[in-house]
């Protein structure tokens, strides 16, 4: 009987959680379905008091059913490119002129492939839901000095609680500018999937759950959502490819903007949006990287 009763009050609490975490797709995507393949928008939102969000962090997951495999494809938030009613402008604006549905809708537009869900989590979120799984392990690829001069992240094997990791994924002061960071944001998200999959974050799991419910929004069910972490859990991560959209940066009218390399994009949606590797790319050995 206490059995039955602590299993229905789980079961509450995890609902009462999932309520505030489901949103309803804002845009279904009109785009034709691609088969065994499912693309799912990875959201990092920047939002200062009480502007409009803007995405900080543009990540699509592709996940390939029929082969089992995965890629992690970065889009550079000053990409200029068309959205929809608003004309060219930077990616990330499109959040703060319509929401997530105007962001999804660009993105589809610009890749030519569907988008079928979204994940996005704000910056308090983010670094919340690191702490509440007790932190990621992470070979940092450069050391990061804080404004009082002592680092905040040092080179090498690190354990990163969630403000060192926030630190790590926003870092864009040198010469890679936001190409480098987009590459970081990459391994922190390998290694925040990676960490869920241990056996000691299992005890932590009602932090987590907490804290998904006060940050993580999405339009995926929960089956969807548990059948996706099921899919990840099992993938060799030393093997997914991590891709980041190529350009040069330029200024017009003042304002920074990536314009993005347009061979480089159409290999790469082929290659791991598509998953049509039949066609030899001159890019092909240059593409992705494995972090």
């Amino acid at each position: 009987m206490i059995l039955l009763v602590g299993l229905v009050f789980l079961l509450l609490w995890f609902s009462s959680v999932w309520v505030r975490i489901y949103e309803r797709s804002p845009a279904p995507t009109d785009r034709e379905p691609l088969g065994d393949i499912t693309n799912i928008l990875l959201l990092g939102v920047d939002q200062r008091a009480d502007e409009p969000s803007r995405a900080d962090t543009i990540i699509i997951v592709s996940i390939n059913h029929l082969t089992e495999e995965l890629a992690l494809i970065s889009i550079p938030r000053d990409s200029r490119v068309a959205i929809p009613g608003h004309g060219l402008d930077k990616i990330n604006h499109a959040m703060q002129f319509g929401g997530v549905a105007l962001l999804k809708t660009t993105i589809e537009q610009l890749l030519e492939v569907p988008i079928h869900h979204y994940l996005y989590t704000n910056l308090i979120g983010f670094e919340q839901m690191i702490d509440a799984i007790g932190g990621i392990d992470l070979v940092a690829e450069r050391e990061i000095i804080g404004a009082d001069g002592r680092p905040i992240v040092e080179k090498g094997h690190q354990h990163l609680n969630g403000k060192q990791a926030l630190t790590y994924v926003r870092f864009r002061s040198d010469a890679e500018g936001d190409f480098g960071r987009m590459r970081r944001q990459q391994q922190v998200v390998k290694a925040i999937i990676q960490r869920i999959g241990q056996v000691e974050s299992i005890a932590r799991f009602p932090f987590l759950l907490e804290q998904l419910g006060r940050h993580l929004r999405t339009d995926m069910s929960a089956a969807t959502l548990l059948h996706f972490a099921r899919t990840v859990m099992e993938l060799d991560f030393s093997k997914i490819p991590a891709v980041q959209l190529q350009g040069r940066v330029t200024t017009i009218d003042g304002i920074s903007y990536v314009l993005l390399d347009q061979a480089f994009l159409l290999d790469t949606v082929q290659r791991y949006l598509r998953w049509e590797r039949e066609t030899v790319s001159p890019y092909r050995s240059a593409c992705a990287v494995t972090i």
